[in-house]
């Protein structure tokens, strides 16, 4: 342990590279000691699971709902699932209710956000409250198109990879950016087989760039955890964006996914307002409406999909919604 800390030490506090442009160095110095300080607190900790997910939802308990089933009809070893999710109006809330009681009975536990302002407070409280090593994070317009097994997604050295399931061959461009997307060099690694590839996120572009995404990385919770508490954010979206204050940590680890992207963002509609992102036009609202009706996203026709970007604006059909 103690050469573990020594070397975690020489790489959190080596000489900064200035390349990039102006960095607040006082602040990478502190956050890089809070990390290093961490490693020696967090060694006697026990955890009762090896991974959970956290999911963000807001105003979108149908699309929830159809992240929801996805995952427990495509999950091999299944982790708990917690969902922070907030209600803007009481229609919106009975959805949730609604859902809640559809996956009662599984390992799935809903926490809503306290008020407008708590997100940060709701987070660092749910990190700190989980029973595992590691995290990974959805959010609710996101579904589950391949089977995967989430013990050997989550066997991966966290120090040194950063494992992706929305990554894959598959992906060919950058929905956000409407750009084409190449793939980056890829890897031989002893720790992947054949049905996974590897790669240095420094040597990808746009989202083989990006290891430090709330879309399916998998993380280390210890180091999830400090970097929330060193950054200032109100919603996902500028969590995420403050995230990358830590991209110089995570650059030069290894990427490592399926060959098939075992997720997607269907990016129908948006709910946040920190980003003007694309998307869809179809409102939450109007999805709500059918909800009411009794009736649900129709997630299977979508299992298989072979998408060309991590978000991607699909097409889904409705059918009458039934318990799970």
């Amino acid at each position: 342990m103690r050469e573990r800390i020594k070397a975690a030490a020489n790489f959190l506090l080596k000489p900064l590279d200035l390349s990039i442009g102006r960095r607040d160095l006082a602040w990478e110095r502190n956050a890089a000691t809070a990390l290093y300080e961490s490693i020696g607190k967090w060694a006697e900790r026990e955890f009762t699971h090896p991974v959970e997910c956290i999911i963000f939802s807001k105003d979108r308990a149908f699309q929830l709902h159809a992240l929801l089933s996805s995952y427990y009809e495509k999950i091999f070893s299944p982790a708990p699932v917690h969902v922070l999710y907030q209600a803007s109006t009481p229609a919106h809330q009975a959805a949730y209710d609604d859902a809640q009681a559809l996956f009662s009975g599984k390992d799935a536990v809903f926490v809503r956000q306290r008020d407008g302002g708590s997100f940060r407070r709701d987070v660092l409280d749910l990190l700190e409250t989980l029973q595992s090593e590691k995290v990974f994070f959805l959010v609710d317009d996101m579904l589950f198109t391949e089977e995967v097994d989430l013990a050997d997604f989550a066997k991966f050295n966290t120090d040194l990879f950063v494992p992706s399931l929305r990554m894959g061959e598959n992906l060919s461009v950058c929905f956000t950016l409407q750009k084409a997307q190449p793939q980056p060099p890829f890897l031989r690694h002893e720790a992947a087989g054949p049905d996974k590839m590897v790669w240095r996120w420094e040597q990808g572009v746009y989202d083989w760039n990006y290891p430090l995404s709330l879309d399916g990385h998998l993380f280390s919770r210890r180091e999830i955890s400090v970097m929330t508490d060193c950054i200032v954010f109100l919603a996902p979206n500028s969590y995420e964006a403050n995230l990358q204050r830590f991209r110089w940590l995570y650059l030069n680890r290894l990427g490592v996914s399926y060959r098939k992207s075992k997720v997607v963002n269907v990016a129908c509609n948006k709910v946040q307002t920190e980003n003007d992102n694309l998307c869809g036009n179809v409102h939450q609202d109007a999805l709500l409406e059918q909800w009411q009706k009794g009736f649900q996203m129709d997630y299977r026709q979508l299992f298989g999909l072979v998408n060309q970007s991590a978000h991607q604006d699909v097409a889904f059909n409705l059918v009458p919604r039934r318990k799970e």
